[in-house]
């Protein structure tokens, strides 16, 4: 970071209400109303100061949810704010460590929920970031592991390529969490008449994407190329949301008649789901990190009862036979 640059940031967060902002956003997305209520100011207040965080790349608007009234648009840290925070922490004590994981989705959420809950004597910190973003960030040394479900076109295998490739020379351990099942999200009724991938091509059909290095959207192109349906024929192809809520948000307004989504999100927006694949949801990380006792419970609860129970609980989610089971790559 240049100098010039550097002097702005930390004026940015020299004052206290947008360092508040900043922390708030950085715990979980929220609303003007939802941190004027939290910081006991005004929403023009409280705007004035999202607009600079804005301008500064630290805080990104990341979707719209519908409520009586209209709209209510929702904000969050960005990346950059997120790992500016990871680095500046102080260094954790020996028995107490930050288990930082690349990738957000409800399971993951659960996760973050129980160990908070449980004290256990570590912390997990979620990044919202794609697949393959996650595996660059562990790759880079800005997560100690990250959640992945990203498909080879060549052999349809999931994960173990992208691991081999990012990772030369290193041993790294994929553990399998949970299956995940992904459609098209359409509204109520489904006015379009939307019943399949081939429909995306239609002209009178809308489309959100994800972005690349998603592993919705490495689905998707592999799936496009088989069935021979150039993107360019698709409406919309070009355009981005960067998470499954944001897709879901999209359909909502009637911007996009169709995205690829997972079904929990399909539940939550009152959206109608038409299911087309199921995935594995997979978490990297070092191989020597599962032999470290720091990360034991993480694991061991990976692959206990409770996990079951609990992804058993949300749509679209499903535990197979060998949870938990760490497979060695590299």
């Amino acid at each position: 970071m240049d100098r010039n640059r550097e002097t702005a940031l930390f004026k940015i967060l020299g004052h206290p209400t947008r360092l508040a902002i900043l922390r708030q956003l950085m715990a979980a997305p929220a609303t003007l109303t939802q941190l004027g209520g939290c910081l006991h100011k005004t929403p023009a207040h409280i705007r004035h100061h999202l607009v600079r965080l804005e301008q500064a790349g630290l805080v990104e608007f990341t979707e719209a949810r519908p409520v009586q009234g209209g709209p209510e648009k929702y904000y969050r840290a960005t990346q950059q704010a997120l790992f500016i925070h990871q680095a500046v922490l102080p260094e954790a004590s020996p028995d107490k460590i930050t288990i930082t994981i690349g990738s957000m989705d409800a399971g993951v959420a659960h996760l973050a929920r129980y160990f908070a809950q449980a004290r256990a004597p570590f912390s997990l910190l979620p990044v919202s970031l794609s697949s393959l973003d996650g595996l660059i960030a562990v790759r880079q040394g800005l997560c100690q592991m990250s959640t992945c479900h990203l498909i080879d076109p060549q052999t349809e295998e999931y994960n173990r390529s992208f691991v081999r490739h990012l990772f030369p020379g290193q041993s790294m351990a994929l553990v399998l969490v949970y299956q995940r099942e992904e459609g098209l999200l359409v509204k109520p009724g489904n006015p379009c008449g939307i019943r399949s991938l081939d429909d995306l091509a239609r002209p009178d059909v809308r489309f959100v994407n994800r972005e690349r290095g998603s592993g919705v959207r490495q689905w998707l192109d592999l799936r496009l190329d088989q069935l021979g349906i150039p993107p360019e024929e698709i409406q919309g192809y070009t355009h981005v949301a960067h998470s499954h809520p944001a897709v879901a948000s999209e359909v909502c307004r009637g911007e996009a008649d169709a995205g690829i989504g997972i079904a929990a999100v399909a539940r939550e927006f009152g959206l109608h789901f038409l299911p087309l694949f199921s995935e594995p949801y997979e978490i990297a990380l070092p191989l020597n990190f599962v032999a470290d006792s720091r990360y034991t419970p993480f694991l061991d609860y990976l692959n206990s009862n409770k996990i079951r129970s609990a992804v058993r609980g949300l749509d679209g989610y499903s535990i197979p036979q060998n949870s938990g089971h760490v497979d060695v790559v590299g």
